[in-house]
C-alpha cells in the first residue's frame, strides 16, 4: 500500500519557525483547488506505473488545509477516487489550526469522510503561542479538541514544541500534562529549529532572542520521553508518541522507504528508488498546470549506497531496522561484518537494543540519533563495498 499527500500553500499568518511553503493571499484558494484537481488527473493519465498500486493514506498537510472549504477538500477526495485506487481502510488526515476551525466544520469533516486531524497546538501557553505567530489561544486549543471528539472523531494528534526561549522542565512537562489530560491518543512533539531565511532565524543571529542551550533541549526532550511513556504512549518516532494502533499510518510510510505521491506546490514524491517534487512557488504551479504540465521542479534517481543510507537512517529513527527487509531488499545482511561489533558495543551501552528481527535504538539511543545513524552508515558502506 502506498500513500497521497496534498500539500494545502495557504496560511493566514506565517509561523515565525516557519520555512515550509506557503502564502498568505488567500485569495488564490480557488484556482489552486481547480489546479490541483487538474494536476492529479494529468498525473494519472501520464503514469502508467501506478496502475497497479493501491493507496491506503491520504495526507492534507501546510500550510493550513483547514483553510479550505469542506466542499473543497470533498472535491479533491472524490477526484482521488476517481483517479486511483482507494482502499476501504484508508487514513485520511487533514492538519488544522484551532483558530480556523468550529463545531460544526469538524462534524462536516467527518461527515465527508475524513477520519484522522492533526492540530498544530504547538504551545497550551499563550505568550508561547503569541511568539511563535500563531493566531489561536490556548482556550480555542482545548475547545477545538473537545469538539473533535464531540464530532465523532477518534483518530486525533496534537503537535507541541518544545525548546523556546525561557522555556523550562516544568513549563514544559505541563504542555505534556495538558494533551495527556485531552486523551488524545497521538502527540507530535517537536524541537524548535531554527531554519534560514525565517523571521526566527533573524531574530537568533542578532540576538534579540536566545534559545536554551543544547543540555537544557536535551533534558527537555529527556522529559518528552519520559512523561508520554509513562501516560502509556509508545514513542515510535524520534518526535512522535502514540497509544497502540494509533500510529500515523501515512508518516511511517515516509519513515520506512516505502512509495508516496505528492500534489500541489513543493510536494514531495518518492517511487521505487526515484525521488520527484514539485516547484515552491504558488505562481509557477498554476502556470504548469494551466499549459496542462505537471508543475515538477527536479528529480533524482537513488543508487544502492543512498537507498541503503536512507533506508537506516529512517528506520533508526523511527522502528527499528527490520532486518529480513533490508536482506531482502539490499541482498547483505544488516549484521554483518564491521558493523555487527559496533552493534555490540551500542548495545552494551544501552543506546540499542538487537533482537532476530530489528535494531531499535532505546530512549538513549534517541536523544543522539544522528550520530548513530551516521556511524553505522560508514560501517555499512564499509561492509557492502
Amino acid at each position: 500500500m502506498s500513500g497521497i499527500y496534498i500539500h494545502i500553500p495557504f496560511c493566514e499568518r506565517k509561523c515565525i519557525y516557519c520555512d515550509f511553503y506557503s502564502v498568505e493571499d488567500l485569495g488564490w484558494i480557488d484556482s489552486f483547488v481547480n489546479s490541483i484537481l487538474r494536476e492529479i488527473e494529468i498525473f494519472r493519465r501520464e503514469s502508467d506505473f501506478i496502475e497497479t498500486a493501491c493507496f491506503d493514506t491520504v495526507y492534507f498537510g501546510g500550510g493550513t488545509p483547514s483553510l479550505l472549504e469542506v466542499s473543497q477538500i470533498e472535491r479533491i477526495l472524490n477526484s482521488l477516487y476517481k483517479n486511483f485506487c482507494i482502499s476501504q481502510d484508508v487514513e485520511i488526515t487533514v492538519e488544522a489550526n484551532p483558530g480556523t476551525v468550529n463545531r460544526e466544520k469538524l462534524f462536516s469533516f467527518r461527515k465527508v469522510g475524513i477520519n484522522r486531524l492533526s492540530f498544530g497546538i504547538q504551545s497550551f501557553f499563550d505568550e508561547d503561542l503569541k511568539f511563535l505567530g500563531r493566531i489561536h489561544t490556548s482556550k480555542d486549543a482545548v475547545e477545538c479538541v473537545k469538539f473533535a471528539f464531540e464530532s465523532g472523531f477518534e483518530n486525533i494528534s496534537v503537535d507541541l514544541i518544545f525548546g523556546l526561549p525561557g522555556q523550562n522542565v516544568r513549563d514544559w512537562a505541563e504542555n505534556l500534562h495538558k494533551a495527556i489530560e485531552l486523551n488524545v491518543p497521538h502527540i507530535s512533539a517537536y524541537n524548535l529549529i531554527v531554519e534560514s531565511g525565517t523571521p526566527l532565524y533573524e531574530l537568533v543571529r542578532s540576538g534579540e532572542v536566545k534559545l536554551p542551550d543544547e543540555f537544557k533541549q536535551a533534558e527537555l526532550y529527556e522529559t518528552t520521553m519520559e512523561t508520554l511513556e509513562d501516560a502509556g504512549y509508545i514513542h515510535y518516532e524520534v518526535s512522535n508518541y502514540a497509544y497502540e494502533g494509533f500510529e500515523c499510518r501515512h508518516n511511517l510510510k515516509y519513515w520506512k522507504h516505502e512509495n508516496y505521491l505528492g500534489f500541489g506546490p513543493s510536494a514531495h514524491s518518492f517511487w521505487l528508488n526515484k525521488r520527484w517534487w514539485n516547484v515552491a512557488n504558488l505562481n509557477k504551479y498554476l502556470k504548469a498546470i494551466d499549459l496542462n504540465k505537471l508543475p515538477i521542479a527536479n528529480f533524482e534517481i537513488l543508487d544502492a549506497e543512498k537507498m541503503v543510507e536512507e533506508f537506516i537512517y529512517l528506520g533508526l529513527r523511527s522502528t527499528g531496522v527490520d532486518l529480513e527487509k533490508f536482506k531482502e531488499k539490499f541482498g547483505f545482511d544488516f549484521l554483518g561484518g564491521e558493523i555487527r561489533e559496533e552493534l555490540i558495543e551500542l548495545e552494551k551501552l544501552g543506546f540499542v537494543e538487537i533482537d532476530n528481527f530489528k535494531v531499535r535504538l532505546t530512549r538513549k539511543g534517541f536523544s543522539v540519533c544522528d550520530e548513530i545513524a551516521v556511524n553505522l552508515i560508514s560501517k555499512i558502506k564499509y561492509v557492502s563495498r
